[in-house]
C-alpha cells in the first residue's frame, strides 16, 4: 500500500512539474504559442521573427527559414475573384490588400497569416492546433 502511495505521489509531482514547465518554462516561440496562446493576432510589434512594417519579401524569407513552414498561398481582397487562393509565383503583392497564408507542418501544426497592404506587413495572425489534430 505504501509503495503505491509513493508511486502516485511521484507521478503527480512529475505531472505538476511538467505542467508548470509548459506554462512558465523556456519554450521556442511556436511551442509557446501552442501552449499559451494558440490563436491570436497582432498589429504592432513582432511575432515569429516578422515585424509589423516589414516588406512582404523580408517577412516571407523569415517565415520560410523556419523548419516546416511552406510556401505561402494568398487571398487578394477582391470579391469577384472566382478562386482567391492561388500560390505566389511572381513575388509579393505590391498594390492593394492581401493575405499570405503559411502552413506550419511541424508537430505544433498551425497556420500563420500575414495581412499585407501595398506589399508591407500590417498584421500577423496565427492559429496552432497541436499534434493531436488530424487534417482532412
Amino acid at each position: 500500500m505504501r509503495v503505491w502511495l509513493i508511486i502516485l505521489a511521484s507521478v503527480s509531482a512529475l505531472g505538476l512539474g511538467l505542467a508548470g514547465w509548459a506554462a512558465f518554462g523556456p519554450l521556442d516561440e511556436r511551442t509557446a504559442l501552442l501552449v499559451r496562446q494558440p490563436n491570436g493576432s497582432i498589429e504592432q510589434g513582432s511575432k515569429l521573427g516578422v515585424h509589423i512594417g516589414n516588406s512582404w519579401s523580408d517577412a516571407d524569407r523569415t517565415l520560410r527559414q523556419q523548419a516546416n513552414v511552406g510556401k505561402p498561398f494568398h487571398k487578394a481582397g477582391w470579391s469577384n475573384e472566382p478562386n482567391p487562393y492561388v500560390q505566389f509565383l511572381d513575388g509579393p503583392v505590391l498594390v492593394g490588400e492581401a493575405q499570405a497564408l503559411y502552413r506550419d507542418t511541424s508537430w505544433q501544426n498551425g497556420v500563420i497569416t500575414l495581412r499585407l497592404r501595398d506589399g508591407v506587413v500590417v498584421g500577423i495572425q496565427w492559429s496552432y492546433v497541436g499534434p493531436l489534430f488530424v487534417d482532412t
